[in-house]
């Protein structure tokens, strides 16, 4: 049973759905991007869709068909060097287009921020395998943090909510044994650090 609530809470949160998560939770909070135009908020949905959901996993028959990956699950960090490789070009094209774009220079920076979290990951995984789920939900937690700091907006609510979800999917990759507590907690905070840091600067 612990084993089937661990893959439900892996896949709920997988790192790919986070930027769609955090935009959905701005386009939410009673800050100033909650009062956009709806054509405008579904035009950066779909941007955000289509260049961290719909392309990534369109290549993933691709990966599995000419042995990138061995399995949908991309156990090994050697596995993931390509997959991340392709996912920070789409990140960057995401950031790309949201510049054409006439909206609040807010989103074009949290955008940046999980580029950023996507490039360290890429990095880290030249030598280690650290908990890309933990960095999603952590730099989706960072940017967040950083932004109600920044706005000086009481967050507190959403806070607790990320951070016990964070909780949430480090038991789930700890009981699915697919990493040491050390490449959890690591995780977290690279994501938590990154994104939480990119927020602040921009």
């Amino acid at each position: 049973m612990q084993r089937l609530a661990a893959k439900i809470i892996s896949i709920i949160f997988h790192p790919m759905f986070m930027p769609v998560y955090g935009i959905l939770i701005l386009f939410n909070s009673g800050i100033f991007l909650s009062y956009l135009p709806g054509p405008v908020k579904r035009i950066v949905i779909i941007i955000i869709v289509v260049n961290t959901i719909i392309l990534p996993l369109s290549l993933v028959p691709f990966y599995l068909s000419q042995k990138v990956i061995k399995s949908i699950h991309v156990i090994t960090s050697r596995e993931r060097i390509i997959p991340l490789t392709m996912n920070s070009i789409f990140f960057y094209l995401g950031f790309y287009l949201l510049n054409r774009l006439q909206v609040p220079d807010l989103i074009k920076t949290y955008f940046l921020a999980s580029f950023s979290v996507v490039v360290v990951s890429l990095f880290v995984s030249l030598k280690w395998k650290i908990s890309i789920h933990m960095i999603g939900i952590g730099g989706l937690t960072g940017a967040i943090i950083s932004l109600s700091l920044y706005l000086g907006v009481d967050m507190k609510a959403v806070w607790m909510g990320l951070i016990l979800c964070s909780g949430l999917i480090g038991f789930a990759r700890l009981e699915l044994n697919r990493h040491t507590p050390a490449q959890v907690y690591s995780g977290f905070l690279t994501g938590l650090l990154v994104a939480g840091g990119v927020m602040m600067v921009g």
